[in-house]
């Protein structure tokens, strides 16, 4: 009858919900995974290029610091900071001074009005581009096209024009440390740049994930660190 209807019509809806609710649970798991492996990957990068755990943790610690201060993505920045270590090595410069190369890049990329995606990209693209030990062609491009401030600040520390900068960068002559030397150069013109700039909500938003990234990475670094989190869920 129309009561036997109903009651199996609010089982199925309660079965529903609880299938729903399994979902979203799976789904949050997943995604505390990932944020987890995350961080498992960039602290992975910044223990390649030092020497001990204690000079991981204090990269780590300077990487935090530029991201939130800089408003970028935290994974990006650390890649960032493992190339310009791996590009300065000649110059031994310490992991204050690569800090420092990584914050004026990001500012100068905010001064440029890139967003989330693009900036990424071109902290990608400037890291290859130390990484390979010279500027030019696709990173170049990219570079010149996300980022105006970096490269207007560029040809100014280096006393050409523009113009005069793709041709350098046509004929190699942007190395790595010339790169490392001008963005030092550039700090306090895309320093006060920087300052003028407002932080919009997408910015909050990367600062937010980055706050959990690196939260839900040391939880997960602990032992049984995963499993504790997911059974909380669960």
């Amino acid at each position: 009858g129309l009561s036997g209807t109903t009651a199996n019509t609010t089982t199925s809806v309660k079965g529903l919900a609880g299938a729903f609710q399994a979902f979203i649970a799976i789904g949050a798991v997943r995604e505390i995974v990932q944020l987890v492996d995350e961080f498992t990957t960039l602290n992975n990068r910044l223990k390649a290029v030092t020497n001990s755990e204690k000079e991981a943790a204090s990269a780590l610690k300077l990487v935090q610091q530029v991201a939130s201060e800089t408003r970028s993505d935290l994974s990006s920045v650390a890649g960032l900071f493992a190339d310009i270590t791996i590009a300065s090595e000649e110059l031994g410069l310490s992991q204050e001074r690569v800090a420092g190369v990584a914050k004026v890049f990001s500012q100068s990329l905010k001064v440029s009005g890139a967003d989330a995606g693009t900036a990424a990209g071109a902290i990608r693209q400037f890291g290859q581009a130390l990484a390979s030990g010279v500027l030019r062609g696709d990173e170049f491009n990219s570079i010149n096209e996300a980022n105006s401030k970096f490269m207007g600040e560029l040809a100014k520390a280096l006393g050409v024009t523009r113009g005069e900068l793709r041709l350098m960068a046509e004929q190699g002559e942007i190395t790595a440390d010339i790169m490392i030397m001008a963005t030092e150069k550039m700090a306090d013109n895309v320093e006060e740049a920087f300052g003028k700039t407002v932080g919009t909500i997408g910015d909050s938003f990367t600062n937010l994930r980055n706050a959990i990234v690196g939260t839900l990475g040391e939880i997960g670094e602990t032992s049984g660190g995963v499993g504790a989190l997911t059974e909380a869920i669960d």
